[in-house]
C-alpha cells in the first residue's frame, strides 16, 4: 500500500464493528526508557523497557440498539479485544491488523453543545501485548 487517505479504517471493540461511528483513531505504542549509563561513561546510554499503548477514538454518538452507547456502557471496567486495520479489506502485507486487549476505563456519553454533532472521545489503555498481523488468520 502506498500513501493513502484514511477513509476506510476497520475498527472493532469486543468483536463489535464500530467503524461507521468513529471519526478518528490513534493507536500509540511506546516503550519505557531505561538508563544504562555507568560510571566512567561520558554520554547517556539507554535500552527499551516495558511496552505500553493506548487507543484513542473519537465517536459520533448513537444511542440506538446495538450502537455506540449500547455497546460501550456495559464494557466499563472490563478488558475486551480490539482490532484496527487501515482498510476494511482482508488482512495482508498492505493491510496489517493491530490487535490486543483494552481496559475500558472511561466513557463520556454526552460531550456536545447545542447545535453541534454529538461526539465524544475516549482514551483506553492497552492491557498486554499488541499483535501486528499481516497474513490471514
Amino acid at each position: 500500500m502506498a500513501k493513502f487517505v484514511s477513509t476506510d479504517f476497520s475498527i472493532s471493540l469486543d468483536d463489535n464493528d464500530l467503524t461507521t461511528n468513529i471519526a478518528s483513531a490513534t493507536l500509540e505504542i511506546t516503550r519505557e526508557e531505561q538508563l544504562t549509563t555507568a560510571f566512567g561513561q561520558t554520554s547517556v546510554t539507554r535500552i527499551g523497557g516495558l511496552q505500553d499503548a493506548t487507543l484513542t477514538l473519537e465517536f459520533h454518538q448513537d444511542f440506538g440498539t446495538g450502537a455506540v452507547d449500547d455497546t460501550l456502557f456495559p464494557l466499563l471496567g472490563t478488558v475486551v479485544p480490539f482490532e484496527i486495520k487501515p482498510t476494511s479489506a482482508a488482512v495482508g502485507a498492505d493491510n496489517p491488523a493491530y490487535s490486543g486487549q483494552i481496559l475500558v476505563t472511561n466513557y463520556t456519553p454526552f460531550d456536545s453543545a447545542t447545535g453541534e454533532l454529538a461526539t465524544f472521545s475516549i482514551t483506553l489503555p492497552v492491557s498486554g501485548d499488541i499483535t501486528r498481523t499481516v497474513s490471514p488468520a
